[in-house]
């Protein structure tokens, strides 16, 4: 009955289009909300401000370069490769960015202290947040949507075919 996780993790990852289930409807908000996702990467990659004077901050700097290569990267990788894991990752880039932004904001990061007074602090904010409530969203969609396999499949000899077991 249960599942192992090594078949789930597969069927998130697979390079093969997945068996679906479910309705018109679902398929175009599952649309909408990854479109959503790969423009609101593609923005927090523009945001991080590499050309704006932050790549003059010395700890910091190379790592807004390495944010904004990271959210154009996996901005493409959303759009050429909708699979559950490929949006886990996109989330999981939004809120590690969220959190440095936080910390920045809070205790400094890397020796550099924040302002809720910069001009691109509050857009940021509200960005990154949104953008991990939606690829979240289209995450657990897509992820709801694979069919588990239907039966097990006995071992049987070559040449000889199998049938599920029920």
């Amino acid at each position: 009955m249960t599942e192992s996780i090594t078949g789930w993790a597969r069927r998130l990852a697979s390079p093969n289009r997945p068996a679906v289930r479910g309705t018109s409807v679902r398929t175009a908000a599952e649309l909408i909300l990854r479109l959503a996702g790969v423009a609101a990467l593609a923005w927090i990659g523009y945001l991080h401000l590499w050309l704006e004077g932050y790549r003059q901050i010395p700890a910091d700097g190379p790592l807004f370069l390495l944010d904004a290569v990271a959210g154009f990267g996996l901005a493409a990788m959303l759009a050429a490769w909708p699979r559950p894991l490929a949006g886990l990752l996109a989330a999981g880039f939004t809120a590690a960015t969220l959190g440095a932004l936080v910390i920045s904001l809070s205790v400094g990061l890397l020796g550099f202290d924040e302002s809720m007074s910069a001009s691109f602090v509050r857009p940021a904010l509200a960005v990154e947040t949104l953008t991990v409530l939606v690829l979240l969203s289209w995450t657990a969609l897509v992820a709801a949507r694979l069919q588990r396999p239907t039966g097990r499949r006995q071992r049987v000899p070559p040449g000889r075919v199998s049938q599920p077991v029920r």
